[in-house]
């Protein structure tokens, strides 16, 4: 068999992939497996019956696979983008051409920090710092922490996708400044820097995925509680009628107060991302947004962000 079309590399997987195959004879079923070489899985089946060529799109079935909620993995590492993958067509013994899919269209883009972080902003003792670099070869992140002694060095081989780089602050001190610098393949060094300071217990960090793909992140100083919902239902037992807790949630209110409209119109995307997470420490929980929009002052200012958030509880401390 022949697979006479074939995707660019770069496509976003939000548009239709589409291949092209043709068989030396009309074939009464077939079997064409999508295999994921970044991630080491198939992510689909496709049958065709009763063909001797087929045009397929195989968007429908890497959407179903990479649109599905995650768990950040929140140690220091470098590793390609869970919105990434390198598709090979598998029919019979015949394999496709590996073809790079990501998220957006990223064909056009320049190795380097893809996340629209800003060169300076605050982090906290056991917070993640969340980036997505791109490099047709290698990343290299350099991590100044003065707490932790030392620059630490970290060394990846891209292979043309998208890379999350994870940066955790282990060990630091109130006033120390965390210096990150990326090189991607050859291009000039990039770099953010941020000053450790203290959060208030009510402080809620998130991550999310911006439009092109990248992740982002940003502690919001301040949240509130504003509502507990618990569905529960009348279950007849063995020893009587008991209640039984169906689900239960909480809304949180995120505050942003006092920041740049950099950063501002930065957070602002969290509106548009597709999944996003409350981190806590070294753990990470999926939460829904429930805010639709924000409101500026009549000066077309956003003085103050808020944001509601709805996450699952299980009961104990909130």
């Amino acid at each position: 068999m022949i697979f006479k079309t074939i995707p660019q590399n770069g496509t976003s997987w939000h548009s239709p992939v589409l291949y092209t195959l043709e068989f030396d004879k009309r074939e009464e079923q077939v079997a064409v497996d999508i295999y994921d070489q970044l991630h080491a899985e198939v992510l689909g089946r496709v049958m065709l019956y009763n063909v001797e060529s087929a045009e397929i799109d195989i968007a429908p079935y890497i959407r179903s696979s990479m649109m599905k909620k995650r768990h950040l993995e929140q140690t220091t590492t470098i590793k390609e983008s869970e919105n990434a993958c390198r598709i090979v067509l598998m029919v019979g013994g015949a394999r496709s051409e590996p073809v790079q899919l990501f998220r957006s269209d990223i064909s056009a883009i320049k190795p380097g920090i893809m996340s629209a972080v800003t060169q300076s902003g605050t982090v906290a003792q056991g917070e993640v710092v969340w980036l997505t670099a791109y490099a047709d070869e290698t990343i290299e992140v350099f991590v100044e922490q003065p707490s932790d002694g030392g620059v630490k060095e970290y060394v990846y081989r891209a292979n043309s996708a998208p890379c999350e780089i994870a940066v955790p602050i282990n060990k630091a001190t109130k006033g120390d400044i965390i210096t990150i610098r990326v090189v991607c393949d050859n291009n000039p060094e990039e770099f953010c820097q941020y000053r450790v300071v203290e959060r208030d217990d009510s402080a809620v960090r998130l991550v999310w995925i911006d439009p092109i793909g990248a992740l982002e992140s940003y502690t919001f100083p301040q949240s509130v509680k504003r509502t507990i919902s618990i569905k529960s239902e009348d279950v007849e037992g063995e020893s009587g009628w008991y209640r039984r807790v169906v689900s239960s949630s909480v809304v949180r209110r995120l505050i942003m107060a006092g920041a740049t409209q950099e950063e501002v119109d930065r957070v602002l995307a969290v509106l548009l991302s597709p999944v996003l997470y409350r981190c806590d420490g070294r753990n990470s929980m999926a939460v829904n947004l429930i805010t639709e929009g924000v409101t500026y002052d009549d000066h077309g200012k956003l003085r103050r962000l808020e944001f509601d958030i709805k996450e699952e509880w299980k009961g104990g401390e909130l």
